[in-house]
């Protein structure tokens, strides 16, 4: 008695090339997000007693950690506290900027 074999078919992947959709064109100048447009390099940082140089949200890093790093909006014109706990080794470091709604000329407080 004779068994016939059946052969299969052979699959091979198949390669396919993926397009990638055009890159919407970006005018203006380019910049890095980390640096939130504040105009300052990234990676500059404000200790305690400096005065704050442009009012934004600022992220906050503590010494030896005793708190999560944290964000906090600072007032041009105003300084940098202290911490109560790691006193002048507190650090700031401008995230983006923000405006203070009353330093802007339509909302200005009068006298």
């Amino acid at each position: 008695m004779r068994i016939a074999l059946r052969s299969f078919p052979v699959f091979r992947p198949v390669r396919s090339r993926v397009r990638r959709a055009a890159q919407p064109e970006i005018k203006g100048p380019r910049v890095p997000r980390h640096s939130g447009g504040s105009g300052q390099p990234a990676g500059v940082s404000f200790k305690a007693g400096d005065p704050v140089p442009q009012s934004g949200i600022y992220e906050v890093v503590h010494a030896r950690a005793h708190r999560a790093t944290h964000e906090v909006v600072m007032l041009s014109g105003d300084q940098f506290p202290p911490c109560d706990s790691c006193d002048e080794n507190v650090r700031f470091r401008l995230v983006r900027t923000a405006p203070y709604i009353f330093q802007d000329e339509d909302f200005e407080e009068s006298d």
